[in-house]
């Protein structure tokens, strides 16, 4: 509860009062502002009590109900204080300054309560008061508005305390939600690029490249995680491979590829199996052979069935025919698994390109004995002309 609360300390109101109340409550008045200053709120509100069951005097219940309010103030009953101010209202003997005050403490206390209709209310009904801050106004019904769900009748009002404020962060964020639950990505995107440039926290960048790409603006969310990873305005270890995701969805393989070799030689991210294999398929798909050929021979993790398949294609690709069979002979292939048959079929097809018929049909024949290959090499003896 913000500390903007009205305290109608009655000791100040009293010295006016002689002529409208008795001099009996005004003698118990004065008496309740000497227990409140001593905190002594329990018998001064025995006292109080006593006066506002028993008078019908409109003014004495005024100043007794102020009275009441202020001990409930201190006490943080604010509940108890509405109750107060809400009957003191209804009694209509007070000023309109002095109204607008209390109507103003109401909006707040109503605000801190989560009875954003009734702060509103009092918060609107103020607007034209000359008496009333305007600014607290705005901060009352921005605040009220978005926590009551009414987004868009509060973006206007965060507006305003924006051109107000000087320390405006909090502010944008709440802008930036409002827009969010109206689906205004354009007001969003708007606050999210003016929050990136004037405050450097990470969460800005990540949701504004968050949001182009849920709108499907795909070059400019990696046009804006690039730059946020240039400028390390973001953790490199956490958003590296997010960075490449999103170059792999724009089918910029080569740099994605780049990224994570630079990131592993840095031990900006681990040298992991998941990784080399992310970086071998950015560069299988980039036709960056150069780069992807020494990595599959040098790597432990290229030191595998797969990787060693992969590397013969692309020597065979190459028509570097020598070196798919170099490579294929180089490994011990699992007996009868599915990588064994793809050897067998490799071989074969190389020998065959080499003008090696014998040792292209041995191979042939070695693989229609394999369970995953017996229909593909039977395929391929029919299309070379071979009787196996």
């Amino acid at each position: 509860m913000r500390k903007l609360l009205i305290l109608f300390l009655v000791l100040s109101s009293l010295l006016f009062a002689k002529n409208s109340i008795s001099k009996e409550v005004y003698n118990k008045l004065q008496k309740v502002q000497s227990m409140i200053e001593k905190k002594q709120y329990e018998n001064a509100k025995s006292i109080l009590f006593t006066i506002i069951k028993s008078s019908e005097n409109k003014m004495e219940l005024t100043y007794s109900l102020q009275s009441l309010s202020n001990i409930y103030i201190n006490q943080n009953s604010y509940k108890e204080v509405a109750k107060s101010y809400e009957r003191i209202l209804s009694l209509n003997t007070l000023e309109e300054k002095e109204v607008n005050k209390i109507k103003f403490s109401l909006s707040q206390i109503y605000l801190s309560e989560s009875m954003y209709k009734k702060s509103i209310n009092y918060s609107l009904e103020l607007l034209t008061s000359d008496t009333t801050k305007k600014l607290e106004l705005y901060e009352n019904l921005a605040i009220a508005y978005y926590h009551d769900s009414q987004y868009k009748k509060s973006t206007p009002y965060i507006k305003k305390v924006i051109n107000f404020k000087t320390k405006k962060e909090e502010w944008y964020r709440m802008l930036y939600s409002s827009y969010i639950e109206t689906k205004n990505y354009k007001g969003a995107i708007k606050t999210l690029k003016f929050m990136t440039k004037n405050y450097e926290k990470e969460e800005y960048w990540i949701q504004l490249i968050s949001i182009y790409q849920s709108q499907k603006k795909y070059k400019k969310s990696l046009a804006t995680l690039e730059l946020a990873y240039k400028k390390e305005a973001i953790s490199k270890s956490k958003n590296l491979m997010y960075l490449v995701n999103i170059l792999v969805q724009n089918e910029v393989y080569n740099k994605a590829a780049e990224y994570i070799e630079t990131g592993i030689s840095k031990k900006i991210i681990k040298n992991t199996s998941k990784n080399f294999e992310i970086m071998v398929s950015c560069y299988l798909n980039a036709k960056n052979y150069k780069k992807l050929i020494p990595k599959l021979k040098v790597s432990a993790y290229g030191n595998s069935s797969k990787y060693k398949i992969l590397l013969a294609n692309i020597y065979y690709n190459k028509e570097e025919y020598k070196k798919t069979i170099d490579i294929l002979n180089s490994y011990k292939f699992k007996k009868g698994s599915k990588d064994k048959g793809q050897k067998y079929i490799m071989l074969a097809l190389s020998f065959y390109e080499l003008n090696n018929e014998n040792s292209s049909k041995e191979y042939l024949k070695k693989a229609v004995l394999n369970a995953f290959e017996k229909k593909r090499a039977y395929s391929i003896a029919k299309d070379l002309g071979y009787n196996i």
